[in-house]
């Protein structure tokens, strides 16, 4: 796995492709709270689907909520969620292709937005559970929306925290992108000296906006980031995915929910807003207080009734 991860990391993103990765950087921030602690262990079950095995864990009755976790993160990501999830609702929370605690024989070039995305309209069919709620987090964000615009049929309702589809055209949204950008390129940089344990910190620590995010994040936050180091050079090389046009986001047929942390970079902010003027009206939003873009460990009660109130309306 080394010397495949060494050659992918030598495959250099163009700028376009690091601006679409940087905005979309997933499931990495600086927790400067301490995690919670979800101790009950649960049995991690796996579904074949797409040709490669996906795990993923699940807790509660009544309707089905799948959680998809963004970069260098897997099925861990959302645990502090379920206790609060699973009280009124089936939580089912996965691993993507290529995260842990799944293998595959597969070479990375189907690490792709594209395909995540039909990997889990795969899974939710899989699941024979109907109709889910579908919430994804950062890069999986982008995937969630990806999955309602391709796969209406397959959900109640979609939620996207700070997916970063956009920033818009201003003096602030561009002062913000350029910002996000020179801190992602340390990390992109990092990834093609095949250093993917580096480029997950400097990921990290970009995506907080703060250079010692990694430093302060918990144990169990640190760990479940560096189980999936390995993942960094793929999604670096991984294909651009065909723009969400603003059309496109406007024809939504799912209700959606749009989520951020109260201190979430400028650059997600104002993606956020972008996102939200695009998505049809009476489209929802709301911010997790006290919390980053990384906020499901770090105020997960709050999150969780977020979502728990805007599912219950749909």
């Amino acid at each position: 796995m080394k010397s495949f991860v060494e050659s992918q990391c030598l495959r250099a993103g163009s700028v376009l492709r690091l601006f679409v990765l940087c905005i979309t950087a997933a499931c990495l921030c600086a927790c400067q709270s301490p995690e919670v602690r979800v101790t009950e262990s649960l049995p991690v079950k796996k579904l074949s689907v797409n040709g490669t095995e996906m795990a993923f864990v699940e807790d509660g009755k009544g309707e089905t909520i799948v959680f998809i976790h963004g970069a260098a993160g897997d099925w861990r990501s959302w645990e502090g969620l379920r206790p609060y999830i699973a009280q009124k609702y089936h939580f089912v929370s996965l691993s993507r292709r290529y995260h842990w605690p799944n293998t595959s024989s597969g070479d990375g070039s189907d690490y792709s937005v594209l395909q995540h995305a039909d990997d889990a309209a795969a899974f939710i069919r899989a699941l024979n559970v109907g109709k889910v709620h579908l919430v994804g987090g950062s890069y999986g964000g982008r995937i969630a929306a990806y999955v309602a615009q391709r796969h209406p049929e397959l959900l109640r309702s979609v939620t996207m925290s700070d997916p970063g589809f956009t920033v818009p055209d201003t003096a602030e949204g561009k002062a913000a992108r350029s910002d996000f950008q020179k801190d992602m390129a340390k990390s992109s940089a990092a990834a093609r000296a095949g250093d993917a344990r580096q480029s997950t910190i400097l990921m990290f620590d970009a995506v907080q906006g703060d250079p010692t995010a990694f430093e302060k994040a918990s144990p169990q936050v640190q760990q479940r980031l560096l189980d999936n180091a390995g993942t960094m050079p793929l999604w670096f090389a991984g294909a651009v995915p065909p723009p969400m046009a603003c059309e496109l986001l406007g024809a939504f047929k799912v209700p959606a929910l749009v989520m951020r942390g109260e201190r979430s970079r400028v650059a997600f902010a104002a993606s956020d807003e972008a996102l939200l003027r695009c998505l049809p009206k009476g489209t929802a939003s709301a911010v997790v207080p006290n919390a980053a873009h990384y906020w499901y460990p770090v105020n997960p009660q709050a999150g969780a009734q977020a979502i728990l109130d805007f599912v219950a309306k749909h």
